[in-house]
């Protein structure tokens, strides 16, 4: 947690959001370019957060099956596990530090080294998760 709100503070455009609370996404999920299926019929090129979401609820679920594979309890409430992950193994996830998510008539915030508010901590990286994921 102390290293989240360290890092939003030199995020710039801090003054469009409060640097001192919690601050998402948690983390992000690449997702361009998926198929989806809408009345049987596929639908290619679909992006963002629709898929995303999806994405990482899908890691998760792999996660919490490994975890069960070994004796151990699902996972829970992800959000204090992430920021420690990211803390003791940042090679858990892929930190995102270029682009930004223009939208109403601004440039949007801009992705940046360590946790930024385009892309949270970054995108998982399950093979380096599921190393560590047993420690927890």
């Amino acid at each position: 947690r102390q290293m989240c709100i360290r890092d939003r503070r030199r995020v710039r455009g801090s003054s469009y959001y409060n640097a001192s609370g919690r601050g998402y996404p948690d983390v992000a999920a690449f997702a361009e370019g998926f198929v989806i299926v809408i009345d049987r019929i596929p639908v290619p090129g679909v992006d963002g957060t629709s898929c995303a979401t999806p994405t990482f609820s899908g890691i998760v679920s792999l996660l919490n099956d490994l975890r069960l594979q070994n004796g151990k309890r699902p996972l829970g409430f992800l959000n204090p596990l992430l920021y420690r992950l990211n803390q003791d193994h940042p090679d858990a996830f892929f930190d995102v530090v270029s682009g930004n998510n223009p939208g109403c008539d601004t440039n949007g915030f801009s992705a940046a080294p360590g946790w930024d508010p385009v892309t949270g901590l970054g995108s998982p990286i399950y093979q380096n998760m599921a190393s560590y994921i047993l420690d927890y």
